[in-house]
């Protein structure tokens, strides 16, 4: 099958699999944790939203992100979380620890996380805004010990809540419930299914908003946290989902929108990166060293379309003479070059860039590490 089927294929499940999902109406709404390898990013921001200061630092797909009020209008719980890592304002910490000390968590303990929605009856629907109120979430929890745990370890509970206001900043992830619980048994293999529930009121008090159509922008946390020292011995996450009503024709014309134009996105994204693959030239070299001087034998294959060579020059240390420029390579024939280097320092290898016109393409420039081949 060539890449091209794959896309339809994949373009056609796509499309049977959204229909399914929107056919499905669900009386009860719920989201189940998937076991995986996750760190916990926990993040202290001011009413300045830390200006975006968090932008350049390196997360994975699979972290799960915390994000702490610091001062004004932050927690209890914010606050004591803070002054038990020793956490300032715009500052990061990673599975309870510092971004330079971080290590990965090692679980104690097995976790699998359940979260229920439990909706209001039909009838109970707000008549004027057709906005359903959600009446709970129901979190279960099931805890099955690896080793003896310590007395100090304790489960710790989170719902996040995405575009959240800080000052006059919007911020995800943002921390508005919070709980913990020790009530679960503590010696290995002895597992407690642990529930807790926590009704709609308790969460708007919170600032959650908990209704049918905010749903989306809710997250659990479940972490297995030692009172002691901070350590993150196990943790489960999932974002709350909902499909609580089959919807209309007519609010099905986004999605379908949606998907068309993902599927044709990927058409092309795929023919371009086909039509690169086939067309740019293949570049292979080595640098040596003889009679006193650098010299790099440089071979140029062209793919699929004609290629000219418009120049080409090196990282320093290294430069670069005798350039070949307006050099014409056929499609799928090869062309060998010598070029002479010089250095000021003795390093392994040299970075080259060729700059080059193919048919077809446009302007490219490549680039080429030469390890070096020191001829005595």
């Amino acid at each position: 099958m060539n890449r091209f089927s794959a896309v339809i294929l994949a373009a056609f499940l796509l499309l049977n699999l959204t229909f399914i999902c929107l056919d499905e109406s669900l009386d009860n709404v719920s989201a189940e944790a998937v076991e995986s390898e996750i760190s916990v990013v926990e993040s202290f921001i001011d009413a300045s939203n830390c200006d975006g200061e968090f932008d350049s630092v390196e997360r994975l797909d699979s972290d799960v992100s915390l994000i702490w009020i610091h001062g004004e209008g932050s927690s209890l719980a914010g606050q004591q979380r803070a002054e038990k890592l020793g956490a300032g304002a715009c500052s990061q910490w990673r599975n309870g620890d510092s971004l330079e000390n971080a290590t990965a968590i090692d679980p104690l303990a097995k976790l699998s996380l359940t979260v229920d929605i439990v909706a209001t009856e039909q009838g109970e629907e707000t008549a004027t805004t057709g906005v359903t109120q959600s009446a709970g979430m129901l979190i279960e929890v099931e805890i099955e010990p690896l080793e003896n745990l310590a007395e100090s370890l304790n489960l710790r509970w989170y719902v996040t809540v995405d575009h959240t206001p800080v000052g006059n900043e919007i911020a995800d992830d943002v921390v508005l419930h919070y709980g913990w619980s020790s009530s679960f048994y503590h010696d290995a293999g002895n597992t407690t299914n642990w529930t807790q529930v926590i009704d709609s009121e308790r969460l708007t008090e919170d600032g959650i908003p908990f209704t049918i159509n905010d749903l989306w922008r809710l997250e659990v946390t479940v972490m297995l946290v030692d009172d002691l020292n901070a350590t993150i011995s196990g943790i489960a996450h999932t974002q709350v989902q909902t499909l609580d009503r089959t919807p209309t024709v007519a609010g099905m014309v986004p999605v379908i929108i949606l998907v068309i134009a993902i599927v044709a996105g990927f058409v092309i994204i795929v023919r371009q990166d086909y039509q690169r693959e086939v067309g740019l030239p293949l570049l292979t070299g080595t640098l040596r060293y003889i009679k006193k001087e650098w010299i790099a034998e440089v071979k140029v294959t062209a793919g699929k379309y004609d290629l000219t060579i418009k120049g080409a020059s090196a990282t320093l240390p290294w430069k670069m003479s005798r350039v070949p420029k307006q050099q014409l390579v056929a499609a799928g024939t090869s062309r060998n070059f010598s070029v002479k280097l010089r250095s000021t320092e003795e390093i392994n290898e040299a970075e080259t860039h060729w700059e080059v016109e193919v048919e077809e393409l446009g302007g490219w420039v490549l680039d080429l590490k030469l390890p070096v081949h020191k001829i005595e």
